[in-house]
């Protein structure tokens, strides 16, 4: 996109942020008084202090202020340097050390009245040792990949998802019941297991795919072997959601809910939502 930057000139600036509150509350960071000891001058200086204020203090509670120094494309730079600081780099989902930040932003939402509730989706692959021990880390890597992508692409704008540990996440939904939350819950476990899979065509090494079931089985059926889909295993995933006004209002209890519904919906068989 093109933003002025402080001499009134036009510049291109990267993907990868959002407009709205959050957004001037993280510019708020940049407004560094000119008595400051920080050093305006390095990009790098600033991403550094930056990174470390929001995962300390998160955002600040100021909505919409203006830069003083009109250094808008700075800020900019400098929020799209730090949300790519808070992906994980192999799923392209958010890291777990910025959960805690987002729990206690959508806690003082709901004490101020700017929010009703908000749900938890606690979300593990099935059987993931197995592909490790199969296929080697390198498979199990790409299946975490593509499964981060088709997740992403499963949620709505206004949700978070976060790599909880190895093959587990844990996703946010603002603004969502229980019953709401089981239904999306229910959407990203029927896409995962429609659409990711491991396999080959013909002799090219096993490795995961994002293909429909439909068209696993039209690739099945073409007479070259090059051509040839070879399914090798179907990637599925559990869930236990969880409500925040119906866990007593308690971040503990939230996830305890929800991790225990995770294991019943293993316990159960697997590829399936409980809560």
């Amino acid at each position: 996109m093109e933003v002025l930057n402080y001499q009134g000139i036009k510049i291109d600036i990267d993907q990868g942020y959002q407009f709205g509150d959050d957004f001037f509350k993280l510019l708020d960071f940049i407004k560094y008084p000119e008595n400051s000891d920080h050093d305006r001058s390095s990009v790098e200086m600033q991403c550094d202090i930056f990174y470390r204020d929001i995962m300390n203090y998160g955002f600040v509670d100021s909505h919409n202020q203006h830069l003083q120094d009109g250094r808008f494309d700075l800020a900019a730079k400098n929020l799209n340097e730090i949300n790519k600081l808070s992906l994980d780099p192999l799923t392209g989902t958010r890291k777990k050390e910025f959960l805690k930040r987002k729990i206690t932003s959508l806690e003082n939402d709901i004490y101020l009245g700017n929010m009703t509730d908000f749900s938890s989706i606690m979300c593990d692959l099935d059987k993931f040792k197995e592909i490790n021990d199969n296929f080697g880390h390198a498979v199990g890597d790409e299946t975490l990949q593509l499964f981060g992508k088709l997740l992403l692409q499963s949620l709505r704008p206004c949700d978070f998802a976060y790599r909880y540990g190895g093959e587990e996440f844990l996703i946010l939904l603002p603004e969502t019941n229980l019953a709401d939350s089981a239904a999306i819950a229910e959407r990203v476990r029927d896409k995962i297991a429609d659409r990711l899979h491991l396999g080959n065509y013909g002799l090219n090494h096993i490795t995961a795919y994002d293909l429909s079931k439909s068209e696993i089985n039209r690739k099945q059926q073409v007479n070259t072997i090059n051509d040839t889909f070879f399914l090798d295993k179907d990637i599925t995933c559990s869930f236990g959601v969880a409500n925040y006004l119906e866990c007593s209002q308690s971040e503990d209890i939230l996830f305890s809910c929800a991790d225990e519904n995770l294991y019943i919906a293993k316990a159960k068989g697997r590829n399936r939502v409980e809560y």
